[in-house]
């Protein structure tokens, strides 16, 4: 018998490098207890040293080298969403190594000697957070050419 990590299926979209974005679930374990959980879950699991993330596309699973994945979003619920408060919010456009420019802002909440877009851009983890009207997208780190501050 097959022991079997209790999951959960996370609707997504997703954009290989150089490839258009397609609808697809990622898989998180445990059962996350609200949207934060959620989403935090969904970033832990693009961050894990796993080079391999198992997307279900069009009822197949199929392995995405993480190191590929342009972005990935989670289609916001703002019904569901609870209120988390920033000190800066950056408006950026963020170009890929390929596909089109993202735009959405980039919430910080750093110490005051760290409150430098460049600084949130240089921390720790393979992804960044940006946030659009539609999508909370966790953009990878490796595929971006240039953020820049938009008005």
């Amino acid at each position: 018998m097959e022991l079997k990590l209790p999951t959960v299926a996370v609707p997504v979209k997703v954009a290989l490098a150089g490839r258009p974005a397609v609808e697809a679930e990622i898989f998180v374990t445990d059962v996350p207890a609200n949207r934060h959980a959620l989403l935090e879950a969904v970033v832990t699991l693009l961050d894990e040293e796993a080079a391999f993330l198992p997307v279900r596309v069009a009822g197949a699973i199929e392995l995405y080298a993480k190191h590929a994945v342009a972005w990935l979003s989670v289609a916001r619920a703002p019904e569901l969403e609870e209120v988390a408060l920033y000190d800066r919010e950056h408006r950026v456009e963020i170009a890929l190594a390929a596909g089109e420019p993202l735009r959405g802002s980039v919430f910080d909440s750093s110490p005051a000697a760290r409150r430098r877009l460049a600084d949130h851009l240089n921390r720790a983890g393979r992804f960044i957070r940006l946030w659009t009207t539609a999508a909370h997208v966790l953009v990878n780190k490796a595929q971006i050419v240039r953020v820049k501050e938009v008005e």
